[in-house]
């Protein structure tokens, strides 16, 4: 594989899908590693569409086709989250390299089948956990092991979106249903957490709070009223296992943002969003810091003490950047036989944080992220 490029099929390939098109596509464009060489949707006419626009000789209403044909090594799955563990099982029944979007399923069972049938399939496997491409967070990984800023004493994250509340538009209210796992808890507080998890490691207890506000939701286009039943205010307080205290808050349907601080005995790193819709994995971040000059902390502190030291002056860019980074990693594990990327074991581990958020939630108890199988 190292001198011809990687036959990729796209399930959920239409031009219409607004991530696919915004990112997957895009990037895969741009590798100089990958060819699209299929497509499948759910409408053979979007597909034959999609697939001439692209250049890619084949197009299917089936995905099953997709992933069976000789022409497709790797199966991009960028579906809705209810129709991820079909795909994704059909990809690796068929013994194609997969790279599925996240959540990689609804349930955590189900993410846990999918881990152990591509490990039995021996397929290279990756889960769509962008975030930790970021040149940004990968600035804050490396000044955080290299000790710049002490014992890490506490992390705060602040996530907010403007959507999963009481407005939706017409192509995310399945958003607002708890059935079909793609909720404010799974998408924004999966990757912030999945951040956190990347730059200090694993929780080791947690207790949290999930509040509904909001039983329905206002379609935009439309007017009409949809039922709600996902929570629009999550609370989660925790400590680590390298004992540093945490507290994140993620919100639906208020002002959008997203920050992140890590306080340490030597200083303050922070990371901040810009142009944000509450997204960590949109990219776009400012890294601020501040040292203390001596062991003393400062006496008073404001904004203005604090120094940024990335992303400042850089134009806004598309979340497809960090996309293509993911997508040439796992190019290369393909082609090294290494295996760098975020894989599905990686998503169980981040499927099973989110249960223990919600069985601290259900049953106000203190709960082990770790105890739950």
């Amino acid at each position: 594989m190292e001198h011809k490029r990687i036959k990729t099929g796209i399930i959920g390939g239409s031009l219409n899908n607004q991530w696919a098109s915004k990112t997957h596509i895009p990037a895969l464009q741009t590798s100089t590693r990958h060819q699209i060489t299929a497509i499948a949707t759910s409408r053979m006419e979007s597909a034959v569409k999609s697939a001439a626009a692209l250049g890619a000789p084949l197009a299917f209403a089936d995905y099953r086709e997709l992933c069976e044909s000789p022409e497709v090594e790797l199966v991009i799955v960028s579906v809705k989250v209810p129709f991820h563990y079909e795909a994704v099982k059909s990809a690796i029944a068929a013994g194609k390299h997969v790279y599925c979007e996240w959540p990689l399923a609804v349930t955590l069972n189900q993410a846990q089948e999918l881990a152990k049938l591509a490990d039995r399939a021996g397929i290279h496997h990756a889960i769509g956990l962008q975030a930790r491409q970021s040149a940004a967070i990968q600035e804050v990984k490396r000044r955080l092991e290299q000790g710049e800023f002490g014992r890490i004493l506490s992390c705060s994250i602040h996530a907010s979106t403007q959507g999963k509340g009481r407005m939706t538009d017409r192509n995310g209210a399945y958003l607002l249903k708890e059935e079909h796992g793609a909720t404010l808890l799974s998408i924004n507080g999966g990757h912030s957490l999945d951040v956190l998890r990347g730059l200090l490691g694993d929780f080791k207890e947690l207790t949290a709070i999930m509040n509904i506000h909001d039983v329905e939701a206002t379609v935009l286009e439309t007017g009409e009223k949809v039922e709600k039943d996902t929570a629009d205010q999550i609370m989660i307080q925790g400590t680590l296992e390298r004992g540093t205290s945490v507290s994140v808050h993620v919100q639906g349907g208020t002002y959008p943002g997203f920050r992140m601080e890590i306080q340490g005995e030597k200083g303050v790193i922070r990371l901040k969003q810009r142009h944000s819709v509450g997204h960590v994995q949109f990219g776009n971040l400012l890294v601020q810091q501040k040292r203390y000059a001596s062991s003393h902390l400062v006496a008073h502190g404001d904004d203005d003490g604090f120094e940024t030291i990335y992303g400042e002056g850089e134009q806004l860019h598309s979340p497809m950047l960090d996309v293509l980074k993911a997508h040439e990693l796992f190019a290369r594990d393909m082609i090294d036989g290494t295996f760098a990327s975020p894989d599905f074991h990686d998503a169980v581990q981040l499927h099973k944080l989110l249960e223990s958020v919600r069985t601290a939630a259900v049953t106000g108890c203190k709960i082990a992220p770790c105890s739950i199988s």
